[in-house]
């Protein structure tokens, strides 16, 4: 069974249009944790970013970035799959109606349902260059670059071919077993995100284009909460739910239970990386450190100020909140679920929609995207000339889904027949009329 990012895409955007997906993923890569551990908890930790573009005639429309950060603890006991979503965006450019949402919850769905094991398959393995392997005989010490090579094509001109050829191998380094990765039971998917409303966050100046719609911030985080809600929700992502949190730092329980979605009983007030087992313990422990967040920000800030292990987890929430970036007026969303994410075997060399590159080509292609002017229709169709030139062809998506059928749903739900109502006239009620006393006839008159 799989996973089909392109099936998925065509059920939810417009009929008969057709688009392209960019769908750019980077080689895993050994990373620090973003988690410090006692050194007696060491933990194995490895990284890939996923880039999702959707263009029209060439003009990219939407795009998600999200980090995938996989950890693996000595004794192989589990592996914690922690996908971030890091910034998403929308250029203002289409020309029809599009679902945004439903488009992001595909993104998504793809990367957390997709196989751990296809992650390691694609693994990029550092290489070691031994220059001095091969270099047998007897000489005097090399005083330089060119006195090595010299010595090389001098015994290479004796004969000997090979001589002086660097030996290349791969760094050996820890690696998961195999029953790890077929026991997916052992496997605990997190998505984690916080929201903020920005005028744009992947496309420059695309605050400019008309078609551009920016939430404020407590629509922003409506937004997010119900498309999360619906990534649970999607039996094909998540076998089994285990924690779902949300928080809006410097603001009451009441306030943001108003972001939870009606109906959902699971969802609870605070953040997934607290229980009661871990509140006394020292927040770094605890916290990850993860690109332009704003917990990863006041974590550096501690480890300036010599408090990084003294800080626990109850005053870590709480000395954040009062933070600056906390206190303009600014509803700052932090959301967190936790589950066992169904995995589908995925072979990377037969997935037509997806391009994997080493992290180094993979930003020379990201770059393309996001260091043009969306405001400038020169600018943003250069990318297609940039694609060209690395002989990437982007494949093709045909919606399937009719917005003319659901607009028609819509209308009839909302649309109420008024039952006719039999209209008498009320007689006017009878104000009878006040009786006034006359006291007159008590007064007693003086006699004459």
């Amino acid at each position: 069974m799989t996973f089909s990012l392109e099936n998925e895409l065509e059920v939810v955007l417009p009929k008969g249009v057709s688009y392209q997906v960019l769908n750019l993923q980077s080689r895993l890569k050994e990373s620090k944790c973003i988690i410090h551990h006692h050194k007696a908890d060491h933990m194995h930790s490895y990284k890939s970013v996923h880039f999702i573009v959707l263009l029209h005639e060439n003009k990219p429309l939407l795009a998600l970035e999200a980090y995938v950060y996989l950890d693996v603890p000595n004794d192989q006991s589990q592996i914690l799959r922690t996908v971030y979503i890091s910034k998403a965006d929308t250029s203002g450019l289409q020309n029809q109606k599009l679902s945004v949402g439903r488009i992001v919850q595909c993104f998504l769905g793809w990367i957390c349902s997709k196989s751990i094991t296809s992650y390691f398959e694609s693994m990029d393995i550092p290489l070691i260059i031994d220059r001095h392997a091969n270099i047998r005989k007897e000489h005097s010490p090399f005083i330089s670059e060119t006195d090595r090579r010299l010595h090389i094509l001098i015994e290479r001109s004796k004969g000997e071919k090979n001589y002086g050829m660097p030996k290349i191998t791969r760094k050996a380094g820890f690696y998961p077993n195999e029953d790890l990765f077929t026991d997916i039971s052992k496997h605990t998917t997190r998505l984690i995100l916080f929201t903020r409303s920005e005028k744009q966050y992947l496309f420059p100046n695309s605050s400019k284009n008309q078609g551009k719609h920016i939430l404020t911030d407590s629509q922003l985080l409506k937004w997010w909460m119900k498309n999360v809600e619906q990534i649970m929700g999607n039996n094909k992502v998540f076998a089994r739910m285990g924690k779902k949190r949300i928080n809006v730092l410097n603001a009451d329980k009441f306030e943001v239970s108003r972001y939870i979605p009606s109906g959902s009983k699971e969802w609870k007030i605070g953040d997934i990386y607290t229980d009661k087992s871990n509140l006394h313990d020292a927040a770094v422990y605890h916290i990850p450190l993860l690109p332009d967040d704003p917990k990863g920000r006041f974590l550096e800030h501690l480890v300036v100020e010599n408090r990084i292990k003294k800080v626990r987890m109850k005053q870590f929430w709480t000395e954040l909140s009062v933070r600056q970036e906390f206190r303009l007026g600014i509803t700052v969303g932090l959301i967190g679920i936790e589950g066992e994410s169904r995995e589908y075997s995925m072979d990377n060399n037969n997935d037509d929609m997806l391009i994997l590159f080493k992290r180094s080509e993979f930003n020379k292609i990201k770059e393309l995207f996001v260091d043009i002017d969306y405001s400038d229709p020169v600018d943003y169709l250069r990318i297609k000339e940039g694609l060209k030139e690395r002989k990437i062809i982007l494949p093709v998506v045909i919606g399937q889904f009719d917005f003319t059928t659901l607009r028609q749903k819509e209308k009839s739900i909302h649309v109420q027949t008024l039952t006719p109502h039999t209209l008498t006239v009320r007689n006017k009620r009878r104000i009878n009329p006040v009786v006034v006393n006359d006291i007159g006839s008590l007064v007693k008159r003086k006699r004459s």
